[in-house]
């Protein structure tokens, strides 16, 4: 949350401010950051705990982002319905994310969700969907720890346990960046990260 997302006189914040609505009433910023990584992360430990998967369709990846978030912010589980930028880039216009998203994750079903791949293809086709999913970036807030946690899934069930903390965070935000562009650094750190169950 540190690094706003760039969306002038956002229907999500409260008036004349950048602090996202948020069902817990705080209007600071750095206040909001602390109880949401707090809550984040206990929720994120539990999903990993009951080692439970959705389908991967659009419901399993809306139900994520409804789990991480439905404690804090009242759009959780809700697609955007503004454009949002960060810095010079434009994530994809709201109008298509439903579409979009619904295109993508029926290509991964007809890839028969990466079953019978290798490590070296499933680290590429990881990082394709990041990318997609990072371009496509759905949510108003929480795209980036949503998007990771049904990547783990989607490794889980091939038989991988994805350990991001195989990498700094830096290289792996550095990565996801450039992924828009060429995927090969974000399979290379993808690809030290999973380790077989």
């Amino acid at each position: 949350m540190s690094d706003l997302y760039e969306a002038r006189n956002s229907i999500y914040c409260y008036k004349d401010s950048n602090v996202l609505r948020n069902k817990l009433n705080i209007t600071n910023n750095c206040l909001l950051e602390e109880a949401e990584r707090k809550i984040v992360l206990a929720k994120l430990y539990d999903l990993r705990q009951n080692k439970k998967i959705g389908n991967f369709d659009t419901e399993h990846f809306i139900g994520i982002h409804r789990y991480l978030f439905e404690d804090i912010y009242p759009f959780a589980g809700l697609f955007r319905t503004e454009n949002i930028a960060k810095g010079n880039f434009s994530f994809a216009e709201w109008e298509y994310i439903e579409d979009e998203l619904e295109l993508l994750l029926g290509k991964l079903k007809k890839q028969e969700y990466l079953k019978n791949s290798n490590k070296q293809e499933i680290a590429k086709w990881l990082a394709y969907y990041m990318a997609e999913l990072n371009v496509l970036h759905p949510f108003r807030e929480g795209n980036g720890r949503t998007i990771r946690e049904f990547i783990r899934q989607l490794a889980f069930k091939n038989g991988y346990v994805l350990d991001l903390q195989e990498t700094e965070p830096q290289h792996m935000l550095n990565a996801c960046i450039k992924s828009v562009i060429d995927t090969y650094e974000l399979e290379q750190i993808l690809y030290k990260c999973l380790k077989k169950i």
